[in-house]
């Protein structure tokens, strides 16, 4: 039971440092401007192009738009989303009697 605990805090640490490391580079790109440009970082951008065609080959609209939605959304939201469920199951699993 614990394991599901365990790695729901592993997704919420892997995402605050991940937005860490996003302020960060807003910060530094900034230079001698005013101009602080946050940008997400989203599975498209880590992944291939030809890693991705699967999407376009689904053959319902509905599951194909689901998941041009999973891949153009940042990828904090995914790893929040994930801990979330993870925590989730957790809570309803409940814990064992010894």
């Amino acid at each position: 039971m614990i394991t599901f605990s365990t790695i729901g805090i592993i997704l919420m640490v892997c995402a605050g440092l991940l937005f860490g490391y996003q302020v960060l580079m807003a910060l530094l790109s900034m230079g001698t401007t005013n101009d602080f440009l946050y940008q997400n970082i989203r599975l498209e951008d880590i992944l291939s192009e030809s890693t991705l065609e699967w999407v376009a080959d689904i053959s319902s609209a509905n599951l194909q738009a689901v998941a041009y939605t999973v891949v153009k959304s940042p990828l904090i939201v995914l790893l929040l989303f994930a801990a979330m469920f993870f925590f989730l199951i957790h809570m309803f699993r409940g814990h064992k009697k010894l």
